[in-house]
């Protein structure tokens, strides 16, 4: 029973230990609330698609829709989402659509007209589902809505928003949220479409989307190699002889090799040095200890020549 009383009065007496020295020394991290959870965190998994989902779908590849997708992806605005838009999925949208490469072309200068404003228009009025954050609508829907205009501009025969929602994305986005992003679009750039169908603007758009292919990479092996073959090795054998592969000296202060000892023989001006100097060369040269020339007593010469004005030679 003692020993029961003991136990408790020692655990009591360590929480009021424990209470004492929290109330003295805990600090609190912040005075603000505790903020809500994050939208992010109430994703319906079964609502929602991922482009992995949308791209198993079995689509034959076409190679010459590489340099669209990748260009049309580069064009949508980077302040519209968080989310980095997915070339595949762009590419997978092109295929579906099956578009001549004008139509997307004219899809290329609508994206490439955007202003800075539509970016901040676009997520402060994107209609979203329940759960949903802005930031979780995939981008890739900008360059959809900008193909379904071109091809409305081009072709009077439309279909619903809903066949464009099925056949092209695949259910990724609702019919909301890609007629929001038209009128959004079409408000951003004035409704003026026709200005954009001109032949050298489209012409130039389809080199853009060709030079997206052909983007060049450099390959370098190793570090040594990098001065020769990049540098020198650019311009063929009309340079003489080849470059050597040796490293470049960096300068006077970090030389690996010493400077050569100056002799009369390699130093220019030698004649306007005086005895002392060229004696302790010639003698250094020849390993000898050498002598400085006895200087002339003080009252032969003066050693330190006072200037005389030639205006006071008469004074």
């Amino acid at each position: 029973m003692s020993a029961r009383s003991r136990s408790s009065s020692a655990s009591s007496f360590d929480d009021a230990y424990i209470d004492s020295y929290f109330s003295k020394t805990y600090v609190p991290l912040s005075n603000l609330p505790t903020p809500p959870p994050s939208s992010h965190s109430h994703t319906n998994t079964s609502s929602t698609h991922s482009p992995n989902e949308v791209l198993a779908s079995g689509e034959l590849l076409n190679s010459d829709l590489m340099g669209p997708a990748t260009h049309l992806t580069n064009l949508i605005p980077s302040s519209t989402s968080l989310t980095s838009p997915s070339v595949p999925l762009v590419y997978a949208i092109l295929t579906r659509a099956s578009l001549p490469l004008e139509t997307i072309a004219l899809a290329v200068c609508i994206l490439d007209s955007l202003n800075s404003r539509f970016a901040l228009t676009w997520r402060q009025g994107c209609p979203l589902l329940g759960y949903q954050h802005v930031d979780e609508v995939h981008p890739e829907l900008i360059v959809l809505c900008a193909l379904v205009l071109a091809v409305k501009f081009l072709d009077d025969r439309q279909q619903t928003t809903w066949r464009y929602k099925e056949d092209w994305g695949r259910g990724l986005w609702s019919c909301e949220q890609i007629n929001f992003t038209q009128r959004c679009i079409l408000e951003n750039l004035g409704y003026r479409l026709l200005p954009l169908w001109e032949e050298s603007i489209i012409l130039e758009a389809l080199e853009d989307m060709e030079r997206a292919v052909r983007q060049p990479s450099l390959e370098i092996t190793s570090d040594d190699d990098w001065d020769a073959d990049t540098c020198f090795g650019s311009f063929g054998n009309e340079c003489g002889r080849k470059m050597s592969n040796g490293k470049a000296v960096l300068g006077l202060g970090d030389q690996l090799t010493p400077v050569e000892t100056p002799v009369p023989g390699n130093i220019r001006g030698t004649k306007d040095l005086c005895m002392e100097t060229k004696t302790a060369f010639r003698l250094g040269k020849e390993n000898q200890q050498f002598q400085f020339h006895e200087k002339p007593d003080a009252g032969d010469e003066e050693a330190f020549p006072v200037y005389m004005d030639p205006m006071m030679e008469g004074f």
